[in-house]
């Protein structure tokens, strides 16, 4: 499946909307995309995850990639609405405190993660 991204723009920032296959193949073809951390020190870049439909470890790996590339960029890069793919592999991972975003679960896929390792941030 080939990659989307939307890019709004705001005063404190941008969000993204990525849809479709974190996987491989996204992570390959989102250096072509990638220009908004290059240049956005102190802006609020929020990551909606709504959108997919699967998630790999190469997806992970981008994800905590970017995480750590914002912090020395001062950046603030917040993930929000978190797709149930993309929170089983979090909640499997134990890697919900490492975002430490807020995360909403629908009521009707809440028996579906358990978040073993909580929800608190950590550091």
């Amino acid at each position: 499946m080939e990659p989307v991204q939307t890019l709004r723009e705001s005063n404190s920032g941008f969000e993204i909307v990525w849809q479709g296959y974190l996987t491989v193949p996204f992570v390959q073809e989102w250096r072509k995309l990638s220009e908004i951390w290059t240049d956005t020190q102190g802006k609020i870049i929020q990551l909606d995850l709504s959108a997919i439909q699967r998630i790999d470890s190469a997806g992970i790996q981008l994800l905590m990639y970017l995480k750590v590339l914002s912090e020395k960029k001062h950046q603030s890069l917040q993930l929000k609405n978190h797709s149930l793919a993309v929170l089983k592999v979090l909640d499997i991972l134990g890697l919900v405190s490492f975002f430490g975003d807020r995360v909403k679960v629908k009521k009707e896929h809440s028996g579906e993660v358990e978040f073993r390792y909580g929800t608190r941030k950590v550091g």
